[in-house]
């Protein structure tokens, strides 16, 4: 339930977050204020921040404020799965405001809403021009809507590419038919971006595995592909399904660029201070085009160009922070000046705690266990004690670093904590890492 961004009102409690929601618009000190408090609720999970979410939910829309925050409110009340609040968000699928209608559907899905009479008024949704139909899709097809067939049916042939991707998701989840999925493999590598990433949740909906390969080749965010590859394994699994499966995991985590499909292509040689700028492109298809051809330069020449990059736009760039932990270990024959500094930049990344830039520290200790190993010990043990889910890529990660290099007294130097992930970790992969690891390693001894 818990998100990064959830709790950034550190001096609100829940009684006064309730207390602005019963406010008049006229009383607010910030406009914002409704919205802050319907999204500071969710730290609150209680029948009193139910209640006052869904009493919001009757005042008037009329005024801005309000409908922005109630909007929100309702995305609130399915992330902390007020079961009961289902009459009243349903009431929205009415509405005239469609990013309500949007708001309202998907959180039905959420709240695992049985009501057929609702199911109905989403699919004559689904054929009413101006909604959402992606949503509508998806939802009908996680709530098993067998129904909606007949309208999803020729939403399969749609020229939009989300829809049609989630009409062949649904349709191979509601009815079995799974004889157009190689169509989502095609998805993951049409030039709109959010299209493709729109294609791996229709992978994941699908439980379309046999496309794990393009998946891996997809030229997306690596949290993308992540979800993707997680969601194609399980605990049932048999140990070698298993085992391929933690290759893919370690593929994402090593995010090589010279194993992404790139979509463009440059015309002519650029000169490196054009090629850094390709890595805050928006379009990550750019970003790892922009890495391949990184990856030749004399790395002489492109520390003098990077390390300004550094100072002046990347160190507060999230995403060209993560390409730059990778693309520091990746290059051979760094100069004794440039490893100073690097050095000191991904031991700066490792302990970043602002949340955007959280993809990075993975990055960085890789990187290091490149160029620095003999300095990875204490964080690797480190990371290894931590117990949050949140945290389950570092401990991950330090398991990758120990199974990749594979010292006798640094495996030892671990072993006993490595044999509890193995056995108790909360996240069932981070277990199944550390048995490998310890069958590895054993082998070897």
């Amino acid at each position: 339930m818990a998100g990064l961004f959830d709790n950034i009102h550190l001096g609100l409690d829940r009684n006064e977050a309730i207390a602005i929601l019963s406010k008049d618009a006229s009383d607010l000190s910030n406009e914002s204020d409704y919205y802050m408090a319907c999204s500071h609720l969710i730290n609150f999970p209680s029948a009193e921040a139910g209640d006052a979410l869904m009493h919001f939910l009757t005042r008037p829309s009329d005024h801005t404020a309000i409908r922005l925050a109630q909007r929100k409110a309702v995305e609130v009340l399915a992330r902390l799965r007020v079961v009961r609040a289902q009459d009243v968000i349903a009431n929205f699928l009415d509405s005239s405001d469609i990013y309500m209608v949007e708001n309202a559907v998907w959180a039905l899905g959420e709240l695992q809403c049985s009501d057929k009479q609702v199911h109905e008024s989403m699919i004559r949704l689904l054929k009413t021009s101006g909604q959402n139909q992606r949503v509508l899709i998806q939802t009908l097809s996680k709530l098993s809507v067998h129904e909606a067939i007949p309208a999803i049916v020729p939403l399969t042939d749609s020229e939009v590419t989300s829809v049609q991707g989630a009409a062949l998701a649904a349709l191979a989840r509601l009815s079995g038919n799974r004889s157009r999925l190689d169509v989502l493999s095609d998805h993951l590598y049409v030039l709109n971006q959010m299209d493709r990433q729109s294609a791996i949740q229709d992978v994941i909906d699908a439980e379309a595995s046999q496309l794990l390969p393009s998946v891996l080749a997809a030229p997306i965010s690596p949290a993308f592909r992540m979800r993707a590859v997680r969601s194609f394994l399980d605990p049932s699994l048999a140990d070698e399904q298993i085992r391929l499966g933690l290759e893919a995991i370690d593929n994402v985590f090593q995010d090589d660029p010279r194993k992404i499909v790139v979509l463009h292509h440059y015309d002519e040689s650029l000169p490196t201070h054009l090629l850094l700028e390709g890595l805050f492109h928006p379009d990550f298809s750019r970003c790892y085009l922009a890495m391949q051809s990184l990856l030749d330069r004399d790395p002489d020449e492109l520390w003098g160009h990077l390390e300004e990059c550094w100072h002046h736009r990347a160190h507060n760039d999230y995403g060209a922070h993560y390409f730059l932990m990778r693309l520091f270990g990746m290059i051979p024959g760094w100069n004794q000046h440039s490893l100073v500094s690097i050095h000191e930049i991904l031991m700066q990344a490792i302990s970043d705690q602002r949340p955007q830039f959280k993809k990075s520290a993975p990055a960085a200790l890789l990187a290091l266990s490149v160029l620095f190993h003999s300095d990875v010990g204490p964080i690797i043990a480190e990371w290894l004690a931590l117990e949050r889910d949140l945290y389950w890529d570092y401990r991950y990660v330090a398991l990758m670093v120990i199974q990749s290099h594979r010292p006798v007294d640094e495996f030892i130097h671990h072993q006993q904590r490595i044999e509890e992930l193995a056995q108790s970790d909360c996240d069932w992969i981070v277990r199944c890492k550390a048995k490998a690891v310890l069958q590895d390693v054993s082998a070897a001894l």
